[in-house]
């Protein structure tokens, strides 16, 4: 599904992303790890088109990602992307966040994207949620507004930048829970974290990058269990307690 070719991000003299050749496969679930400023987020970025390449191609679904209205609109219908921060809008309800963009972007009649906001809503367990405000929400709620409402666009792909890394400890697993279920409803998948047990519970592959380059890739049962390259290791070795 996707094709990543020779992909280089500059900016300004700082190479953030050197050269990454890359593939993802139809239903896989493909974890990026490593250390904070490595160039996963800018990555993602790079996927849906929220940063200009410097060098090389990213092809999406036969679709190459160009810098012209339409090749972006093509390949945000296909990509979905939840943050860090969940960006909420404020003054809409949980159900009005969710229908805003089938029924402004897609065009969906209101009653449609209602129906579909609903059955998301319960499938994030949320379906009580859906007249309450952002500001009213947990960490948790917020984040899995987030994830229904990249859903209700119905993506092929689904991006997820650190999804937990804003949220409280106690908070982390009701986020991590949805995303299991994504992968088990076999969404491809495409997840910066720095949750090691959910990359060795989930991941079909993990890919371990050091200053904008892949050192290392596999399943996680070699990456966390046998690896081959010495940053790999020595990354590793600060989350022994937990994987």
């Amino acid at each position: 599904m996707i094709d990543i070719h020779g992909l280089i991000k500059d900016f300004g003299v700082t190479r953030v992303i050197d050269g990454i050749d890359m593939t993802v496969s139809e239903g896989e679930v493909v974890v990026l790890i490593g250390a904070s400023g490595s160039g996963k987020s800018t990555f993602l970025r790079c996927l849906n088109g929220l940063e200009t390449l410097t060098a090389g191609e990213i092809v999406i679904e036969s679709v190459l990602l160009e810098r012209n209205p339409k090749s972006l609109k093509q390949i945000r219908r296909e990509v979905g992307m939840v943050f860090q921060q969940f960006n909420l809008f404020p003054h809409l309800t949980v159900l009005g966040n969710i229908i805003e963009a089938p029924v402004h972007v897609l065009k969906q009649r209101k009653n449609d994207a209602i129906q579909v906001a609903l059955e998301l809503l319960t499938k994030v367990g949320l379906s009580d949620k859906q007249d309450s405000f952002p500001g009213t929400l947990s960490g948790g709620q917020g984040q899995r507004v987030a994830i229904a409402r990249a859903l209700a666009m119905h993506p092929k792909i689904m991006l997820f930048d650190e999804p937990t890394s804003a949220l409280d400890p106690e908070l982390v697993g009701e986020v991590l829970t949805v995303m299991k279920q994504l992968a088990e409803d076999g969404m491809t998948m495409i997840v910066v974290t720095h949750e090691m047990s959910f990359a060795k519970e989930v991941a079909d592959r993990v890919i371990f990058i050091d200053e904008g380059r892949i050192v290392e890739q596999g399943p996680p049962s070699q990456i966390f269990g046998d690896p081959q390259e010495e940053r790999t290791q020595a990354f590793l070795s600060r989350f022994s307690t937990s994987i």
